[in-house]
């Protein structure tokens, strides 16, 4: 409570006291809702206050308490939640490669028109409001090293172009294409660490035979491949028109089945566009194509692929804040209130992940079985009051909580194989011990 008081102080939400509404009682509000943010009115917020804490204010009243001063506070304690460190990590001989594997993806949803001036959305059929969050993690520890909030309007690429002063030596950084940038996988080299992302259809690689770059002609590969029936093979080729970056290129021949549904959903969407596919695609789609600067005597081309299957995990997680925490379903109302509202789920979603992890590693350590985070996260949420006791009641209630949520891994939380799909201890399991140490 003195802590909560204090950055209240800090960031203007409490200028004086006494207040109707003090710090707790406040996130209480905010946290632990009966209504998600789509439904939720000011007047439930005030029957809530009156039941639960005897506090009798006017929705008019609470309405003001819904200010720049209360974002901030929020956003500070979400801040000083991204920063709390994990105790246990996943370790595997693959993942004691690198100081630590990070994985960013984006989420993107709709928010009602009037929030378009604030938060743009990408036009067409779409909103004119839109939200698009960053979020990064690493896969050893859970640690999360970024939740950045924007419009709808922000790329990724840009994100990956700012974000490079955080990238630490020794980390393996997996990205999907839309963060694709030679220049961002310069500096990620230049930092000594590492990357592994798929390679972007446009992008020409070469091989330098004497002083002479030849573009690589992946007609001629996929004739070899396929005659050969090679499944992969690797090169070390410079990729991009100017920048000429060295790097290893593992090349993976899809089935046609595959290839045939890929262009079929590309051509959906040019023709929504008024364009047709071009050659250099089709041939493309062919195939998956990964880079990394991790040596083959590191990691294996299995081994890149397998690694790299684990950006899926981040697919995951963003199902949790939708489905469970459904960060996604907002209603119209002014932006300070829905700012105040978006960065408490975030932070709510942060608790949950945090106890989440930290059990997941935890059982990993002890049995060598992962748990299933989704399943986590909802037995997290269905003990929602016991949580809320946990936290404002810590060292009465907080070790048995936690030692209930551990009883239920057994039977209820473990990872369970999913159909067509490779899980993440199902990717570790696989991967290959092995002999070498970056």
């Amino acid at each position: 409570m003195s802590h909560l008081m204090s950055v209240a102080k800090q960031t203007g939400f409490v200028k004086r006291m006494p207040r109707k509404i003090n710090p707790r009682q406040y996130i209480d509000m905010l946290l632990f809702s009966d209504f998600n943010n789509a439904e939720v009115s000011l007047n439930d917020h005030s029957i809530k206050l009156n039941l639960e804490h005897k506090i009798s204010i006017r929705k008019q009243s609470l309405n003001e308490r819904f200010n720049t001063n209360s974002v901030e506070f929020i956003k500070t304690l979400l801040s000083e939640q991204i920063k709390m460190q994990m105790n246990e990590t996943i370790d595997v001989d693959i993942l004691k490669l690198f100081t630590s594997v990070k994985i960013k993806d984006s989420t993107r949803f709709q928010l009602p028109p009037n929030l378009k001036e604030d938060y743009p959305g990408c036009g067409g059929g779409a909103s004119e409001a839109g939200m698009h969050i960053q979020f990064e993690f690493d896969v050893k520890s859970g640690q999360v090293s970024e939740v950045k909030v924007g419009d709808a309007l922000q790329q990724d690429v840009t994100n990956g172009q700012q974000t490079i002063e955080q990238i630490q030596g020794g980390s393996l950084i997996i990205r999907d294409l839309g963060y694709f940038s030679t220049a961002v996988l310069q500096a990620i080299e230049e930092k000594d660490a590492h990357y592994i992302s798929r390679l972007q259809p446009k992008v020409k690689m070469f091989e330098l035979k004497g002083t002479e770059y030849h573009e690589l002609d992946l007609k001629k590969e996929y004739r070899k491949m396929k005659r050969c029936k090679i499944p992969r093979q690797e090169k070390m080729v410079y990729i991009g028109g100017k920048t000429k970056l060295f790097t290893r290129i593992v090349i993976e021949l899809l089935p046609e089945a595959v290839v045939e549904n890929r262009i079929r959903k590309a051509s959906r969407e040019t023709t929504k566009k008024g364009r047709q596919l071009s050659k250099e695609y089709i041939m493309y789609a062919s195939f998956n194509l990964f880079i990394t600067n991790v040596s083959e005597q590191i990691l294996n081309t299995q081994q890149v692929h397998l690694l790299y299957q684990l950006r899926w995990q981040i697919e995951l997680r963003f199902k949790c804040w939708k489905s469970l925490c459904e960060i996604q379903k907002i209603k119209k109302m002014k932006k300070d209130r829905f700012e105040t509202y978006l960065y408490a789920r975030l932070l709510y979603i942060l608790i949950n992940w945090k106890i989440a992890v930290s059990l997941n590693n935890l059982w990993f350590k002890e049995n060598g079985r992962l748990l299933s985070i989704y399943k986590c996260f909802k037995a997290i949420m269905l003990s929602a009051g016991k949580l809320r006791e946990a936290l404002f009641n810590m060292k009465k209630y907080l070790h048995n909580y936690l030692q209930s949520l551990y009883d239920l891994c057994r039977n209820n939380l473990v990872l369970e194989k999913r159909k067509n799909h490779l899980s993440f201890e199902e990717i570790l399991l696989l991967i290959p011990e092995t002999s070498e140490v970056l």
